[in-house]
């Protein structure tokens, strides 16, 4: 899987995916198609300023027990 620049592309439907902003954070968040905006899965836990998104991708799927 290699990085999606979000200049280039928005994901097209919602679902989970990795992260990187502009302040270097990188984990598990979530784009909004309907309102256009980005949840982190982070902010649950912290107030901290995350930045914007700079690049995402799908996750993996996980792996078969």
């Amino acid at each position: 899987m290699e990085w999606i620049s979000v200049k280039d592309k928005l994901p097209d439907r919602e679902m989970d995916l990795l992260v990187c902003t502009d302040t270097y954070y990188m984990g598990i968040g979530w784009y909004y198609v309907s309102s256009k905006t980005w949840d982190f899965e982070i902010q649950k836990h912290t107030e901290a300023d995350l930045g914007e998104v700079l690049f995402w991708m799908p996750l993996p799927p996980p792996p078969e027990v």
